[in-house]
């Protein structure tokens, strides 16, 4: 019993670990009430493929920002397929 759930544990192990979701704020101001939100997302395939603008001017474009109050950096990914997205919010 003990030595065959040593060993399913063992073969999910990598599966676990794997798995990424995390948010990373890139630049921060106080926020205000009624802000407006842009984003830029793509797909993110074991690393390869386009990538996005981490300075934010292009989710600011998509969201019609024009002064930024907080970017943040959002990727989301199981077994190296997901997403990663750009997030702005401002005025």
């Amino acid at each position: 019993m003990t030595r065959s759930l040593i060993l399913i544990a063992s073969m999910l192990l990598p599966l676990l670990t794997s798995c990424q979701s995390y948010n990373w704020v890139v630049y921060a101001n106080p926020s205000v009430g009624n802000a407006k939100e842009g984003q830029q997302c793509q797909p993110d395939i074991i690393g390869l493929g386009p990538h996005i603008d981490l300075t934010g001017n292009e989710a600011m474009r998509v969201g019609g920002l024009t002064k930024a109050r907080t970017i943040e950096y959002r990727v989301a990914n199981f077994l190296g397929w997901g997403k990663e997205c750009i997030v702005a919010h401002g005025e």
